[in-house]
């Protein structure tokens, strides 16, 4: 190995730690508490030192909001796969529907550490802008349907939970009490939770 190939690794290494660590630190949070997890438990599960943990992530608040915001934008980037604003109403909402149960359904981590996270007392007003700001895409699809007649007239986070709320507990449920999702039942789900919105 030369020398220039040797710092090219090592360079990879250091971009990889943080993701290490946080891949490492979430599944500890989730089991374990925000308060019963340990940047000590977290260094031993990474297989590195405190002390590099400590370069990464001086604390471990900054770390858990860290992997916060990490794991909503990853969220929202599995909703808005393959959306298409030019698509008539339903089929930007099918598009929703099946991307938060096909994509989320492996990726239920994130869905857990969202919830943990936003109901401790770390979740605060500069997050929950930042939150807002994230969701505006999804909020605004169920406000145009709102302004327009077509969705009942309700905050846009209630017909969030109507709608895609029920998508998330759908899918947490079969992980639970398996049950086979056929095509047929699919598009049963995605009519009777378009129909949960649409204004009578």
């Amino acid at each position: 190995m030369n020398v220039h190939s040797f710092f090219i690794g090592a360079k990879d290494m250091v971009q990889e730690k943080p993701e290490l660590i946080m891949a490492q630190a979430e599944q500890l949070f989730i089991a374990h508490g925000f308060h019963g997890t340990s940047m000590q438990m977290i260094a031993k599960a990474a297989g590195i030192a405190a002390g590099t943990l400590y370069l990464h992530f001086p604390g471990k608040e900054m770390l858990i909001r860290t992997i916060y915001r990490r794991a909503l934008t990853d969220m929202l980037r599995c909703l808005m796969l393959d959306y298409d604003p030019v698509q008539p109403p339903f089929g930007q909402y099918r598009r929703f529907w099946l991307n938060a149960y096909h994509e989320l359904k492996e990726k239920q981590s994130l869905v857990h550490f969202k919830d943990l996270y936003e109901r401790s007392p770390f979740y605060n007003e500069e997050d929950r802008l930042w939150a807002d700001e994230q969701w505006k895409p999804i909020e605004d699809f169920y406000l145009r349907g709102i302004d327009s007649g077509l969705f009942r007239d309700m905050p846009a986070c209630l017909l969030g939970y109507l709608s895609l709320g029920s998508v998330l507990s759908i899918s947490q449920t079969q992980r639970v009490a398996p049950f086979d999702m056929t095509a047929a039942l699919e598009e049963q789900l995605i009519q009777a939770s378009w129909r949960a919105i649409l204004a009578e």
